[in-house]
């Protein structure tokens, strides 16, 4: 992999990321639990589809991403706080993956993924996402309700993950029918 690949998917990733999550704002913002949590966030599923593509650099991408939307936003807790939150949205992923690596033996090619796997990793990486962000705003006192906010921020993350890789797959499949025919 070259530099400028490499670059191209640190940019491209945090494009189409801060793209999602305007649109699921937009789209969702009646579904909002609390500031940043959400009961659907389609952003989550871009998240993991990134990781599960470019890995590391996707996990830069939505890291970067996800630190300028959170500094920038009027909610933010300031830069340290962005900092924590754009880490934990890029790596939290990139630790699922290798748990799903692990233990659910996905392959790193992604060539067994079926729909039942897809629904595992999106599981997996639903609670890695919410607890660890959910820990993180607990620290810094910005959540009151850790219990309730992670529970919703799972469910939130879990529902988008799963419409977004669904979508993908049925995009893909329906493009490239050998691809459908080979991860059902």
């Amino acid at each position: 992999m070259t530099v400028k690949r490499n670059l191209l998917v640190v940019v491209a990733t945090a494009i189409a990321y801060v793209g999602l999550v305007k649109l699921n704002d937009f789209v969702f913002s009646s579904f909002s639990f609390s500031n940043g949590v959400d009961w659907i966030f389609l952003p989550s599923g871009l998240r993991l589809a990134f990781i599960l593509v470019f890995v590391e650099w996707g996990a830069v991408g939505v890291a970067i991403a996800s630190i300028l939307l959170s500094y920038f936003s009027p909610s933010t807790g300031g830069l340290v706080t962005s900092l924590g939150t754009g880490l934990i949205s890029g790596f939290a992923p990139l630790l699922a993956r290798q748990v799903c690596l692990d233990l659910l033996k996905l392959d790193a090619d992604l060539r067994n993924l079926s729909t039942a796997i897809l629904f595992r990793i999106s599981a997996v990486f639903a609670i890695f996402s919410a607890l660890l962000h959910q820990l993180w705003y607990t620290w810094l006192g910005q959540t009151t309700h850790f219990i309730y906010s992670t529970l919703v921020m799972t469910v939130g993350d879990f529902t988008g993950t799963v419409l977004v890789l669904y979508a993908s797959k049925l995009v893909l499949t329906t493009l490239l029918p050998t691809v459908g025919s080979r991860s059902s």
